[in-house]
Parts: C-alpha cells; sequence; structure tokens
C-alpha cells in the first residue's frame, strides 16, 4: 500500500542473519506459480510441538502455521488480489481487510503481524509458497533435537536467533556464529578470521543439541566463502595457469 512502485521485496526480521548471499533467496520469487504472492518457512517442523499447533486460538496456515521473520512478497500481485476471509462471503483487497481482521482476533493472537499473516493464508492457502526451513533456521529446529531435514542437507541459509539467543547463554550455537560476524573485520581472510574461530567456538558448544550439529551451521558459510574466495583470489591468466 505503502511502497506502490515495487514490485517485489524481502522482508527480515532484525535478528536474521545470512549465511550466503541475498541473491540466492531472491531467485525464490521466480518458483512461484500463478497464484502465489508471497512466501515464508513453517513455524515447524513437527506439529506436535509447534506452538500453534498446540496454543493457537485463531486459524493458521497448514499443520503448523508459518513464520514471518524471513518473507518474500510479490507487492504487484498482493496490491491486485482479492483475499477470501472470515467476514464477509466475498474478497477483499489487502488494505480493507487488515484492520477488520485485527479487530475481530486482537484478543486471540499473540504474536501480532505473523498471527494476522497465518490467517489469511489459512483462507487463502494457494496464495502462500512455503520455502524450506534452511530459509529460516530458529533455535526450535535443533534446541528439542534437529528436525530441519532441509538445512541437515544443505547447510543454514539464513540464520533467525529469535528470543533473544544472540545475547544471552541459552543457544550458544547461535550466540557464536552472531559474535563471528558481528567481530570479523572485513577486508580480511574469511577463513582465517571467521571460519577456523568459528570452528573452534562451536567445540565449546557440543553440550547442547544444537552445538552438536556445527556442520549445519557451516555447510553454507563454507560454500560461500569459497565462492568468494575464487571469485577474488584466483584470477586466470591462461589456459594452463592460475594466480
Amino acid at each position: 500500500v505503502i511502497l506502490k512502485n515495487v514490485d517485489s521485496l524481502l522482508y527480515v526480521d532484525t535478528d536474521v542473519l545470512f549465511l550466503r548471499p541475498v541473491d540466492d533467496i531472491w531467485k525464490l520469487l521466480r518458483q512461484f506459480n500463478s497464484t502465489q504472492l508471497a512466501a515464508m518457512a513453517p513455524e515447524h517442523e513437527i506439529p506436535k510441538i509447534g506452538w500453534y499447533s498446540r496454543f493457537a486460538r485463531h486459524p493458521f496456515y497448514g499443520s503448523a502455521g508459518v513464520n514471518s521473520g524471513v518473507m518474500l512478497m510479490n507487492l504487484t500481485r498482493i496490491r491486485s488480489a482479492q483475499f477470501k476471509n472470515s467476514m464477509i462471503p466475498t474478497g477483499l483487497p489487502w488494505e480493507d481487510m487488515l484492520y477488520p481482521l485485527y479487530q475481530k482476533y486482537k484478543n486471540a493472537i499473540t504474536w501480532g503481524d505473523q498471527d494476522l499473516l497465518n490467517i489469511i493464508f489459512y483462507f487463502n492457502p494457494e496464495c502462500l509458497y512455503v520455502f524450506p526451513c534452511q530459509w529460516n533456521y530458529r533455535p526450535d529446529h535443533c534446541m528439542y533435537g534437529s528436525n530441519c531435514k532441509e538445512a541437515e542437507r544443505e547447510g543454514v541459509s539464513v540464520l533467525h536467533g529469535n528470543r533473544g539467543v544472540y545475547h544471552d547463554d541459552k543457544q550458544p550455537t547461535f550466540k557464536a556464529l552472531y559474535e563471528a560476524i558481528r567481530d570479523f573485520p572485513f577486508q580480511d581472510n574469511l577463513f582465517q578470521s571467521m571460519y577456523y574461530p568459528l570452528q573452534l567456538k562451536f567445540l565449546e558448544t557440543v553440550h547442547t543439541l544444537c552445538g552438536r550439529i556445527p556442520q549445519v551451521f557451516l555447510k553454507q558459510i563454507e560454500k560461500t566463502m569459497k565462492r568468494a574466495y575464487e571469485k577474488h583470489v584466483i584470477v586466470r591468466v591462461g589456459p594452463n595457469q592460475m594466480r
């Protein structure tokens, strides 16, 4: 409604860290089908221990809800869509739906905008593209045991340190990664100044469930560093030479 000349955008919470280039998640917009206009990751992979499936007092998307900490939005489609809802039998445009929807459910919602989005996509599931948990990896994906299979295979792409875990000692693996990125002296050697110290820090977190799977946190970082190294350091000067 405000960004009338913007076609698409990527929204992220302030406690999100990218462990690979932002361009990679932006490419997911191309995977939308003709009805999809936004993309989010599931709130949880296992409904029986998920928040929405246990505690929600309002409708939510799918079996475990979705998390709004990382969200792709095709604003052109959102502005032109008519959304099914629980207030009137016909569809409503986005700007006419949000406040009435909030008024109806304000005494039932706990997580603000995220709950409203879950309600919207409960009634309009065909409008949502669900991307894998590796793009919005939170403590819930490892603090009860590893339950994000995509991250196990591909590594964490986007780290979401909700519940303040970058700044307390409840999830030392998340805090270690945050501090490594915070303290990294840019223009320095990525492997020496970030990757190797991070490996050492992770050794101090093996007493936690998240700390027992360091490869999940390191896999994409290593891939990204190798790409950066090959791009900026290895310069081909001939068919059989490089420097």
